[in-house]
């Protein structure tokens, strides 16, 4: 299957955080994203993520919902409402605890953009990411 994201130029190139604990689903979604220009900028903590958001203001966060010091869930509310963070990211929930139908809805009173199930594939992350830098 063609990707159907391609490499940035240098004007469009966004800053996307991702906050993920697991070591495996990490390397992941870098994988995933090292072809696409961004800038990457990686937390394994939600109290970390947060002081990321606010030095660097990313454009997109992909969070994942079970992480240390602050919850995913929580830290998605956090970032889309603090006054400090003047360019709310887009971001993406992932969660492969949080599967049944009821969490992507509960999502949006966490203000995120998107929910994804894990595992998910290149494809469906890219196409996603792509959606939402738009």
């Amino acid at each position: 299957m063609k990707d159907n994201y391609m490499k940035n130029s240098a004007k469009d190139r966004k800053k996307i955080l991702i906050v993920e604990d697991d070591a495996d689903t990490l390397i992941l979604i870098q994988h995933f994203l090292k072809d696409t220009g961004h800038e990457l900028l990686i937390s394994r903590r939600g109290d970390e993520a947060f002081e990321l958001t606010l030095t660097h203001q990313p454009d997109l966060a992909i969070i994942d919902g079970l992480i240390p010091g602050i919850h995913g869930f929580e830290l998605c509310e956090k970032i889309k409402t603090d006054v400090h963070i003047t360019k709310k990211p887009k971001v993406i929930l992932m969660s492969s605890v949080y599967k049944a139908q009821k969490y992507k809805f509960e999502v949006t009173e966490y203000k995120a953009d998107a929910f994804m199930v894990k595992p998910f594939s290149k494809n469906d992350l890219l196409t996603k990411i792509n959606a939402l830098l738009k």
